[in-house]
C-alpha cells in the first residue's frame, strides 16, 4: 500500500510540474516581419449596401533597436484595392511606420505612424498561461480619418479585450497555440467647441471585433489570424455608415544573419564623426543613408558650405558597394504649395547625384534620383524640430 501511495503522489508531482506557456514576443536585431493580409468589407449608408470592396495590405519591418523589454520596429505598410473584373490588385497608398513593442505586445507609436488602423491586440500577462485560461486587457482601437474625415489625429477608440487560450495544434511541424480576441466598441466622439458640421462627422461608434490569433510557441512570434469586424457610424447629421466585414493575414518572419547589422556599424563608423546628424538604417529597399538638410541653403538647391566635404566623406563609403544601385531621394517639410515642394524635392535630389559622380565618376550609370516633396515625413510638421528633420536627402544603396 505504501509503495501505491509514494507511486500516486510521485505521479501527481509530475502533473504539477508543468506551468504552462509563457507567451512573449522574441525579438531579435535584424528581424524582419512580412505581413500579408487580406480584407472583405461592405459599406452601407442608412442599411443600405452601397458597395463591396477588396483590399490587401502588405507590411514590410524590421527590427533595428532593442531597448531592455521592448523593440523598435520600422518599416512600411502597403495598401492595394482590388480593381476591375479581373479583381487585381493596385497599389493605393503607402505608410512609413515606426514604433516600439515590447515583449507583452503594448505599442508605443507616435501619432505621425499611425496606419489606417492599428490595433492595440494582443497583449499577454507576465505569467504562464493554460489551456483554457482568460484574461482581460485595455486596448486602443486607432483610425486615421485624415483622409475620409479631415480629423487630424488618429481617433483613439478605447475596449475593454477578453481573450481565451482556446488549444494547440500543429502547422509544418511547429507547435501553434489559438487563442480568441473578443471586444466591443461604444465611443462618442468629441470635438472642439466651433468645429463645422457642415461636412458630416463621425459622433458615435458602436461595433465589435473577434479574432482567432495563432501563435508560434516554437518561435515566440505571432502566426496568423483571422477575424470578423462590424463597425456603425452615426454622423453628425444623423445618417449612419457601416463597415462590416472579414479579414485574414499571415506573418513570415526571417531573421538577419547580422550582415546588415554590421554593415550599418561600419557606415556609421566611417560617417559619424564627419557628419554627427547622419542616421544609417536597414530597409526592405537597401541600407538608407539619411544626412538630414545639411547639404542645402535653405530653400535652394545650392550646396552650404562644407556641403561637398561631407559627399566626399559618402562616396568613400559608397565605394565599398561596387555592384550595388544607388538611388538619392529628396523629401521636405510640409511648409509651402506642394507642387513646389515637389520639385525643391527633386532639385536637391539631382543636384545631389550630380556632385556624387562628380567626385567619384564611377557612380554613372547605376544613381538614380527621386523627389518625393511633403509626402513621406518621418516627423511632426507641426514643430520646427519636426519639420528640420522632414528636410532631408537620403541615399539608399540598394539591395543585390
Amino acid at each position: 500500500m505504501k509503495k501505491i501511495i509514494i507511486l500516486i503522489l510521485f505521479l501527481m508531482a509530475c502533473f504539477n510540474t508543468y506551468a504552462g506557456e509563457l507567451f512573449q514576443f522574441n525579438y531579435k536585431l535584424g528581424q524582419r516581419f512580412h505581413v500579408e493580409g487580406y480584407v472583405d468589407e461592405d459599406l452601407y449608408k442608412n442599411d443600405i449596401l452601397v458597395k463591396s470592396v477588396r483590399l490587401k495590405n502588405v507590411g514590410d519591418l524590421y527590427v533595428t533597436k532593442i531597448l531592455g523589454n521592448k523593440a523598435f520596429h520600422e518599416g512600411t505598410f502597403r495598401y492595394y484595392t482590388a480593381e476591375g473584373i479581373s479583381g487585381e490588385f493596385v497599389k493605393r497608398e503607402e505608410y512609413p511606420t515606426k514604433f516600439f513593442r515590447d515583449i507583452h505586445g503594448n505599442y508605443e507609436i507616435k501619432d505621425i505612424y499611425f496606419m489606417p488602423v492599428v490595433r492595440g491586440v494582443p497583449t499577454f500577462p507576465d505569467t504562464p498561461l493554460e489551456v483554457g485560461d482568460q484574461w482581460s486587457s485595455r486596448a486602443y482601437e486607432a483610425h486615421d480619418f485624415r483622409e475620409l474625415y479631415g480629423i487630424s489625429k488618429p481617433v483613439m477608440l478605447p475596449a475593454a479585450v477578453s481573450y481565451q487560450y482556446l488549444g494547440n495544434t500543429e502547422i509544418d511541424g511547429e507547435k501553434i497555440a489559438k487563442i480568441s480576441i473578443n471586444y466591443v466598441i461604444n465611443y462618442t466622439l468629441q470635438y472642439q467647441y466651433g468645429t463645422n458640421f457642415e461636412t458630416p462627422l463621425p459622433y458615435r461608434i458602436i461595433g465589435y471585433f473577434n479574432q482567432v490569433y495563432l501563435w508560434n510557441l516554437d518561435r515566440g512570434l505571432p502566426h496568423s489570424y483571422k477575424e470578423n469586424f462590424d463597425y456603425v457610424f452615426i454622423m453628425s447629421n444623423g445618417e449612419t455608415i457601416e463597415y462590416s466585414g472579414k479579414s485574414r493575414a499571415v506573418l513570415t518572419v526571417t531573421e538577419d544573419t547580422g550582415k546588415d547589422q554590421l554593415i550599418i556599424k561600419n557606415i556609421m563608423n566611417k560617417l559619424q564623426e564627419n557628419i554627427p546628424s547622419v542616421e544609417v538604417t536597414s530597409t526592405d529597399q537597401g541600407i538608407v543613408i539619411n544626412i538630414g538638410e545639411i547639404l542645402f541653403r535653405f530653400d535652394s538647391d545650392e550646396l552650404t558650405e562644407g556641403a561637398e566635404a561631407d559627399l566626399a566623406n559618402i562616396v568613400e563609403v559608397l565605394k565599398d558597394f561596387p555592384n550595388r544601385r544607388i538611388r538619392v531621394v529628396g523629401h521636405t517639410d510640409s511648409a509651402g504649395p506642394e507642387d513646389y515642394n515637389l520639385s525643391l524635392s527633386l532639385r536637391r535630389a539631382k543636384r545631389t547625384v550630380y556632385e556624387l559622380k562628380k567626385i567619384y565618376p564611377g557612380l554613372s550609370g547605376r544613381t538614380t534620383y527621386l523627389g518625393m516633396g511633403e509626402s513621406k515625413p518621418i516627423a511632426n510638421n507641426e514643430t520646427e524640430a519636426g519639420r528640420r528633420k522632414n528636410r532631408r536627402v537620403e541615399i539608399i544603396i540598394l539591395n543585390e
